[in-house]
């Protein structure tokens, strides 16, 4: 017993060995997957059937950083789309659409199906943000200009906003869910139009933008009311009519008497659902001589009739308190 004692003194005596202290494990989500560190995290879904009669779906995310030329995308192909968002430093792409092009952050490339195309950051490492999505919503962004296949690579800037979309998109997928495809599909839309109207200089002025097509669009907006006409809109910006008409639908997707009409019809709801002017009085406010073409362009475009339309927006009031909203045929 004594010499067990003795031993314990012994050992509480000597002087004790430092052992180094490990670093402390890598952070990353409760429960994540191997492939999920601070360098670099990635998420795929499966898109079902019901998620792809919504129309649009998103299929991976993810955030890659300091990556360098050892991650090289060297002649890939995609069956669907995705857009690649780098936040800092420098690389580039290459497609047979723009050969290659210098890229570095606030720089969003848009990937296209059926594309070969490379990229790669420089020895400074760059850092990015990715997904991958499709359905036929994402083909009719393309059909309408909203993604370019010959300008893919896409100058957004600083944007928090467009960071914060994807930096929302892959937290719906790292929570996971069955709703994680459609709400991730839902950032992914506004992703697409966030980024082409900071690309058209539509939501802030940008070096990409088309002054012209910007200062038409801000006219309209002002003067639709007044019966702007497509001609002298074209002279009031200095450009030929046949150059402003191919830029404007290049630019917003519409033609210019397109948008004209949309800017009318919707003020002409503002007055329908605020006021109890006359559908005539509401007609020659919005900028329309006949009140007859009015309400057929009304119906044609909004699938009511002013009158139906001002019920509805009336729902706690009974039509038979509505103002006298027959149109005036004339003689």
């Amino acid at each position: 017993m004594d010499k067990m004692l003795d031993k314990k003194a012994r050992l509480r005596a000597a002087p004790r060995r430092r052992v180094a202290s490990r670093p402390p494990p890598l952070p990353g989500p409760p429960g994540a997957p191997p492939h999920v560190t601070p360098e670099r995290v990635s998420r795929y879904e499966v898109p079902s059937k019901a998620h792809e009669r919504l129309g649009l779906w998103v299929s991976s995310v993810g955030r890659h950083v300091n990556q360098g030329p050892q991650t090289f995308v060297r002649d890939r192909v995609l069956e669907c789309y995705a857009g690649v968002l780098i936040t800092r430093g420098e690389g580039f792409y290459e497609s047979a659409a723009t050969g290659r092009v210098s890229v570095r952050a606030g720089t969003l490339l848009w990937v296209l199906p059926g594309v070969p195309h490379s990229y790669s950051a420089h020895e400074s490492r760059w850092d990015e943000h990715w997904v991958v999505f499709g359905g036929r919503v994402a083909e009719a962004f393309e059909r309408q200009g909203l993604i370019l296949h010959d300008r893919p690579v896409v100058n957004v800037g600083a944007n928090a906003e467009v960071v914060a979309l994807f930096e929302r998109m892959l937290h719906v997928f790292l929570a996971g869910g069955p709703l994680a495809v459609p709400m991730a599909a839902g950032l992914a839309y506004q992703l697409v139009v966030l980024a082409h109207g900071l690309s058209t200089g539509f939501l802030q002025r940008g070096p990409s933008a088309d002054p012209a097509v910007g200062e038409a669009v801000r006219i309209i907006e002002r003067d639709a009311t007044r019966s702007v006409q497509p001609r002298e809109l074209a002279q009031g910006v200095h450009v030929g009519y046949s150059t402003l008409r191919r830029r404007f639908r290049s630019q917003t997707g519409f033609s210019i008497k397109e948008y004209i009409l949309r800017v009318q019809l919707r003020h002409a709801k503002e007055l329908l659902a605020a006021t109890r002017l006359s559908v005539d009085e509401i007609a020659r406010a919005c900028g329309f001589e006949d009140a007859l073409y009015f309400s057929r362009m009304f119906k044609q475009k909004t699938g009511l009739p002013p009158t139906q339309f001002r019920v509805d927006e009336w729902r706690t009031t009974s039509p038979q308190s509505l103002p006298n909203t027959a149109v005036t045929k004339k003689e």
